[in-house]
This record gives structure tokens, sequence and C-alpha cells, in this order.
């Protein structure tokens, strides 16, 4: 069984964005990425995300993460941040040690083409 649906698929993975998103725009560090941003929009686009990468073990194009993420000015401090409140949320959710680590690994991979002082 693949992980989305290891956890419940759609359902399970929107509420855990539902807690990530929280705490992403009640963080000092991430917060401001967010404002004037549709929330609903971003969760919508990151729940397909992490479906492709669950489901087929997919790997995210990283020119296209790079493009829409360089802009940013996403920094190394807010990058870790993100992660952190990620693993923190799937702990939350009862999600298995083993499979956090999968998927902050999978995140972390992403650190060079989304962190802009890179």
């Amino acid at each position: 069984m693949n992980l989305f649906e290891k956890y419940g698929g759609a359902d399970f993975w929107s509420d855990f964005l539902n807690n990530v998103y929280e705490r992403l725009t009640n963080s000092d560090l991430t917060r401001h990425h967010f404002m004037n941003k549709s929330i609903s929009h971003i969760k919508e686009m990151l729940l397909g995300l992490l479906e492709l990468t669950l489901v087929a073990n997919s790997h995210i194009s990283e020119v296209a993460m790079r493009d829409s993420h360089r802009p940013m000015g996403i920094t190394n401090e807010e990058f870790d941040e993100w992660v952190n409140i990620y693993r923190t949320a799937l702990k939350e959710s009862d999600v298995a040690d083993t499979d956090i680590t999968f998927i902050a690994n999978m995140l972390l991979s992403y650190r060079g083409v989304i962190v802009a002082d890179i």
C-alpha cells in the first residue's frame, strides 16, 4: 500500500495540510510568505503533489520547484522551519517514524532548488 492511501487518502492529507498551514501562517519565520495568498489554492496544489509523490513515488520536477520558489526568497532558516513543521504535524497525525523520515528526506532533497541563498 502506498503512503497516500496508508493513512486515509485525500481526507487524511487534507487535514494534515490544514494543520501545516495553520502553523506556517502563525510562524514568525514563514507567515510573510502567505500574506495575501490563497491558502486554499496552495493546499489544493500540495494535496495533488502529495498524492503524486506518495502514490507513484514520483519526483517533482526540480526546474518547476525552483521556478515557483526562488522568487519568494526563502532562506535556509525558513526552509528548516517548514520541514520541522511538517515533521511535527506528521508526528501529531500518528504517521510512523519511518514514514516521517521518508517524507522529511524527500522535502530536504529540494533544499537546493527552493532556498534562494544557495
